[in-house]
């Protein structure tokens, strides 16, 4: 082959490749990057934590205050038999029940809100199709029964406000009432006491020794509470106190005439300052052989009487400002709902002018602008029940630290608790025997701890059998102190096989998956469908236009499968970028 031939070979083949390289690169100019997109559908979102353990044989399981306080009742005995869930003690939770029952109103009525938001958002929705596809006779005449319908619900909403509002005023009533007459009963228990104390005092305190100048002190101060003497009254006969009728005592009696808000708080603060004077002054007489047996138990009687009465007027002085925060709680959600229906005759209104005037371009926007500050007022309200449900949950979990119960089923070992006694802080106090033969033991890391409660299920799969043999079990047991392994602060934590199997034996290692947290049928999608900024968390979404624009959504739980769920921001059967298939044009 000739020089000249060989170089003409190449130039053609050097062109050959250039035209393929500009055709290649003008083709995939013109076509762009292509994008997998990804529709948002509900389901479930599962939390899990998988941890590996061992096999154990079961043993007594000690259960544990997780507050102190003092013992309202011990419900079991050695010997019992228990199921799990069995209420074994409590302490004395009377607050925190109140505050539960607080925090649950103020969800429920959240909760009402928000369906009411929902509502409304239905309608505005159906009035934005009604827009778009134009006013029918009909639709004149089924505007103008909503207005109806509003007028109506507003009718009823201010009926319920006033019920709600007069009720609430009735049951404060009827309370003070019941205070005014606790309190006219605690001061004729006191008065009682300091007869009794009287008459042990001219027995054997009437001379001017240290006791009897003590007793005589503290009677005339529990008196001048009590009665309103402005005397020494410490050395008078029972007859002439029993003549005084001023101090808590007329303020009791003019409460139990009028009980209004200022003479029964009043009456209440006035009688617990005098039955504690009234307390000291039997508390600190000696208990002496002087003293006959018939005064002794005398003297016990009233102390106890009168720590009883304390106790009383110190639970009414705390009911008041529970009844009131019901009733607050209870007229807010009637004046919502009343409010909720003028907004709802206001839309209604609306309606009717909007299919009158007609269905302009500038209408149909402002329909939608509607619409969407009602979505942003459903997101307000969704975050302000999350908030309240938080509240909620943290007072449920103070109130829970009040409960001993059983996470297991079986037999009382041991009790060393009685009503009536103080209970310290995770010192065990109850025992029970599993009937379970085995358990499995298992070391979390602090990191997962917190997502880890009693009475969670788990799936368990043990070597010996391999992964396609599944065991249920639970959690029963977290031990609050940390076990440190390898240099890693993690807690131990025990599992009960829920069904028995001969299949289970000591010393197998076990592979747990926790079920920790579970929602069914929420909008979710995959974690990496999510741009992580400083101000929250975007999804990608098609503009229309061969461009995507970012759109801000709200994150709830996020699964153990790679999905996360997804509170608001966007809609079902919408579609958003999968950064798994390609990467996002800039």
């Amino acid at each position: 082959m000739s020089k000249k031939k060989k170089i003409s070979i190449i130039v053609a083949v050097v062109l050959v490749l250039f035209a393929g390289g500009y055709i290649y690169t003008s083709s995939s100019k013109q076509e762009g990057p292509k994008y997998e997109y990804y529709t948002i559908t509900r389901g479930t979102v599962n939390q899990e934590v998988s941890v590996t353990g061992k096999v154990k044989p079961a043993e007594a399981i000690d259960f544990a205050f997780e507050a102190s306080g003092m013992v309202a009742d011990v419900n079991v005995k050695i010997g019992d038999q228990v199921k799990s869930g069995t209420v074994l003690a409590n302490i004395k939770n009377n607050d925190v029940s109140a505050q539960v029952a607080q925090a649950s109103a103020g969800v429920e009525s959240a909760r009402s809100v928000i369906a009411q938001y929902q509502a409304q958002l239905d309608a505005q929705r159906a009035k934005l199709a009604e827009l778009k596809n134009g006013a029918r006779p009909e639709d004149i005449q089924a505007a103008q029964i909503a207005i109806d319908s509003a007028k109506q619900n507003i009718t009823d909403a201010e009926t319920n406000l006033k019920n709600v509002q007069n009720k609430a005023q009735s049951d404060l009533v009827q309370l003070y009432n019941d205070c005014a007459n606790s309190s006219v009963s605690a001061v004729n228990i006191a008065v009682n006491s300091i007869s009794v104390l009287t008459d042990i005092q001219y027995a054997h305190f009437m001379t001017s020794d240290n006791d009897s100048n003590n007793i005589a002190d503290a009677k005339s101060k529990a008196v001048s509470s009590l009665l309103g003497s402005t005397v020494d009254t410490g050395r008078w006969n029972f007859w002439s106190i029993y003549a005084l009728s001023g101090g808590a005592k007329m303020s009791a009696n003019t409460a139990q005439t009028d009980p209004s808000e200022v003479n029964t708080i009043k009456a209440l603060n006035e009688v617990y300052t005098a039955l504690s004077k009234t307390k000291y002054a039997l508390d600190i007489v000696p208990i002496n052989s002087s003293l006959t047996a018939s005064e002794k138990s005398s003297l016990s009687l009233e102390r106890s009487n009168i720590n009883t009465q304390l106790s009383t007027i110190s639970a009414k002085i705390k009911s008041i400002d529970t009844q009131k925060n019901v009733n607050q709680s209870l007229a807010t959600a009637a004046q919502s709902q009343l409010n909720q229906a003028k907004n709802a005759l206001n839309s209604a209104e609306q309606t009717m002018a909007i299919k009158k005037a007609g269905n302009s371009a500038e209408t149909i926007a402002a329909q939608e602008a509607a619409i969407k500050q009602i979505e942003a007022s459903i997101s307000t309200q969704n975050a302000q029940i999350r908030s309240a449900q938080a509240s909620l949950a943290a007072i449920s979990a103070q109130l829970s630290k009040t409960v001993l119960t059983s996470t297991i089923d079986g037999t009382v070992t041991k009790v060393d608790v009685k009503a009536g006694e103080m209970a310290s802080i995770s010192k065990p106090v109850i025992s029970v025997m599993t009937n379970a033969k085995y358990k499995m033991e298992a070391n979390i890391p602090e990191a997962d701890i917190a997502k880890v409660k009693t009475e969670n299920t788990a799936k368990v799969t043990l070597d010996a059998y391999g992964a396609d043999i599944n065991f249920d079990a639970k959690v029963v047991k977290i031990d609050p102190a940390e076990t440190v392994v390898d240099g890693v602060s993690t807690y131990k934590v025990t599992f009960e096989f829920i069904n028995e199997d001969e299949k289970i034996k000591s010393g197998m290692t076990a592979n747990i998956t926790i079920n920790t947290a579970k929602q069914d049928g929420v909008l979710n999608i995959p974690q990496r469908a999510l741009l992580k900024k400083s101000d929250g968390s975007y999804v990608l979404i098609d503009d229309g236009k061969g461009g995507q624009k970012e759109v801000k959504v709200e994150t709830g739980l996020a699964g153990s499968d790679g999905n996360v769920e997804i509170i608001s921001g966007i809609s079902e059967n919408e579609k958003i970028i999968n950064f798994s298939a390609t990467a996002v044009k800039k």
